[in-house]
């Protein structure tokens, strides 16, 4: 094993109390590292190269007070995408060495006692791990933890999406929805996307099918001249539109939801999926909603999936790893395409 007692300090963006980033984030240079004594057999420090931020970060920044000391011991770090390369293995590692290129998922369990990702090292383990090509660059490949692995287990573990079944992607032009464009054109789907405006263009270059113009067109109507739809991949909680599902859906059809959110409205609108009679407007069609696993198998057949295919992520912006509060502003804008990333400056100034 690889000592890692030299670095007894690291840079890190830590939090102590529930908030809006830009009141709460701070910058600690002289945050505590891991030593060899938190080193288990299978464990794996990373140099952390770039991060990826997603809503869930933020909103677990924004949670209750009472749920924040129950998920984070404190100071927490925030983050559960990155990508790097490898600073020190344990002894029971294989497969890996100091140098490799890797990318990865921080576990809930590690990111509740040792935090989170944005932070320039980072003790994890190989479950958490998969090695990464030169061909991809650390800034697309920190997104893939969060929003490539919840797009593949929407598509393929819960829709078991089939060669020419049709889905709809609501929500398509976001870090999930750009990738399950693509998963979904992969998988051999005909995906029709739901988006803004502005971004017809950037979901029809990622393999949809029919874009959707939610801004410009009647979106019930226009589902039901292309459909029946197989599936629907609800991104942004669209209660309205699950009512009219009937119009537009086979009658074996479904919605698939993204569960995690912990506000009143997420709750009530979940709620009122569940138990609201379609004689009151409800749906005669199931509404899953799923939470993200990522399991190791889970993580190896998306790694092997994206680079076969070529998916590609799509990045927003990037920021300098000091600057990880306008980064958070960027994510809880909802203006945003795509996937919002930091890079640490230290080891790839130019991504």
């Amino acid at each position: 094993m690889n000592s890692i007692d030299e670095t007894p300090t690291k840079a890190a963006w830590v939090y102590s109390s529930t908030g809006q980033p830009r009141d709460v984030l701070k910058l600690d240079k002289e945050f505590p590292s891991e030593r060899n004594k938190h080193f288990k057999p299978d464990d794996v420090l990373v140099d952390v190269v770039a991060m990826s931020i997603n809503p869930v970060d933020y909103k677990l920044m924004q949670t209750y007070q009472i749920l924040h000391k129950f998920m984070h011991k404190s100071p927490a770090i925030p983050g559960f995408d990155f990508a790097g390369k490898v600073a020190a293995t344990g002894p029971d590692v294989r497969g890996l060495k100091v140098g490799d290129r890797v990318w990865g998922r921080q576990s809930m369990g590690r990111y509740k006692d040792q935090g989170g990702t944005l932070t320039t090292q980072i003790l994890t383990d190989t479950k958490c791990l998969y090695t990464l090509p030169e061909s991809i660059s650390f800034n697309d490949a920190a997104g893939y933890g969060i929003a490539g692995l919840t797009a593949w287990e929407g598509l393929v573990d819960h829709m078991k999406i089939e060669p020419g079944q049709k889905v709809v992607i609501v929500g398509a032009s976001g870090g999930v929805g750009t990738y399950a464009i693509q998963l979904a054109k992969a998988l051999g789907a005909e995906v029709t996307s739901i988006s803004s405006t502005t971004n017809l263009q950037l979901c029809k270059s990622l393999g949809a099918t029919h874009a959707v113009d939610y801004k410009s067109e009647d979106v019930v109507a226009r589902l039901a001249e292309l459909g029946p739809y197989d599936h629907v991949f609800d991104l942004i909680n669209d209660n309205g539109l699950y009512r009219a599902s009937s119009k537009f859906m086979k009658q074996g059809g479904a919605f698939y939801g993204i569960a995690g959110d912990i506000t009143m409205g997420y709750l009530a609108s979940a709620l009122s999926r569940k138990f609201r009679p379609r004689i009151l407007g409800g749906s005669s069609h199931p509404y899953h909603d799923y939470l993200l696993q990522a399991a190791p198998k889970t993580i190896k057949e998306f790694s092997e999936f994206v680079f076969q295919n070529g998916i590609k992520t799509v990045v927003d912006s990037v920021y300098n790893f000091d600057h990880a509060v306008a980064a958070f502003e960027r994510v809880a804008s909802h203006r945003a395409k795509g996937k919002h990333g930091l890079q640490n400056e230290r080891i790839v100034p130019n991504g």
